[in-house]
């Protein structure tokens, strides 16, 4: 039962993501922001999967629940600011003109 409980708290962010996706995209749920609340589903959706990944790999090794939790959350965290970083600076060489 144990495992049945990690698995589902670490896929539980994953799996919300296509009912967001509905909720965003039928008007039933509204963050302010028009279409562009869509846009907020691409980072959710990488946190959500960078955060279950981690979970599984921190789980194989045998690291206990609690603190693979939290583990994977500032993996998460971390997914983020590297892909935000990367994009960051492909849009500036973009800007400047160097491709």
């Amino acid at each position: 039962m144990g495992g049945l409980l990690r698995a589902g708290s670490l896929l539980l962010p994953l799996a919300a993501t296509p009912l967001l996706l509905h909720g965003l995209a039928s008007g039933r749920l509204d963050l302010g922001g028009g279409e562009k609340d869509l846009v907020w589903l691409l980072p959710w959706a990488l946190w959500s999967a960078a955060f279950a990944a981690s979970g599984f790999v921190l789980w194989r090794r045998g690291w206990p629940f609690a603190r693979s939790l939290a583990r994977s959350l500032l993996v998460g965290v971390a997914a983020l600011l590297v892909a935000t970083l990367v994009l960051a600076a492909f849009g500036q060489l973009g800007v400047g003109g160097r491709f």
